[in-house]
């Protein structure tokens, strides 16, 4: 008996380690596989409550994964190396902030302007739906760019671009958390940092005229995997 205990743990321990070093071939239907799970133990609205220790908050990171996968696998208009309105996502990993999503799509602004279009305005309606943003608490960077040749004098000097593109961030965080969306789709504004990169990072460096810089006169929305709590300070506990 004690030899063949000793068999049969060692067979366990050997097909152990074969699933352990194997690769998912099929990403998709290993993560419809674990969805399917989730439901089971219910997770989102499955059979039953077990407790688990999985935090609903960031599930949001295991969409924007799921949406990559599957845009992977599927050519599209979305699948183009130059991202439109309705481009892909990217993933980026940040040594404090683990991996952040870029989501896809740019919100594009006219020359010398801040002011969000109509057609703006429902692009970011349609973004914050897609990706379930209202459903989270994760942390949202808006990022605003602007092109060489904006607030450019007739002396040849340029106004403050990085003031513009502040502007443009912070007009595009101050739509999502007013009035003007519905309220199951209005964000918290404690989620967003705002940034303003000038002229600095182009996507087009060799843009001469307006309607070549229109794509580096944009916003572009960036999702962290860290949630809001993670960097909000805690009462301290005073020494007796």
């Amino acid at each position: 008996m004690v030899t063949y205990g000793d068999m049969v743990t060692l067979l366990l321990c050997f097909f152990v380690l074969i699933v352990s070093f194997s690769e998912i071939k099929k990403e998709d239907q290993f993560q419809a596989v674990v969805e399917e799970i989730k439901q089971a133990f219910g997770m989102k609205g499955g059979g039953g409550k077990l407790p688990t220790k999985d935090d609903p908050t960031l599930s949001l990171i295991e969409r924007l994964e799921s949406i990559r996968m599957r845009q992977e696998r599927i050519t599209n208009r979305s699948n183009v190396k130059d991202p439109g309105q309705t481009g892909r996502e990217s993933r980026v990993t940040d040594v404090r902030e683990g991996e952040r999503y870029v989501l896809g799509g740019r919100i594009e602004f006219q020359p010398d302007s801040a002011d969000l279009t109509p057609e703006t305005k429902a692009q970011l309606i349609e973004l914050v739906e897609r990706y379930k943003l209202a459903g989270a608490e994760n942390l949202l960077e808006i990022s605003g760019h602007t092109a060489e040749l904006e607030l450019s004098n007739p002396d040849g000097t340029r106004g403050d671009l990085d003031r513009l593109s502040y502007e443009r961030a912070k007009s595009v965080k101050d739509f999502l958390v007013s009035d003007e969306i519905p309220t199951e789709l209005r964000l918290d504004a404690r989620r967003f940092r705002l940034i303003g990169n000038a002229d600095r990072e182009p996507i087009n460096p060799r843009a001469y005229s307006a309607e070549e810089a229109r794509k580096n006169r944009r916003v572009e929305i960036v999702v962290s995997e860290n949630v809001v709590r993670d960097f909000q300070a805690t009462e301290s506990t005073p020494d007796y």
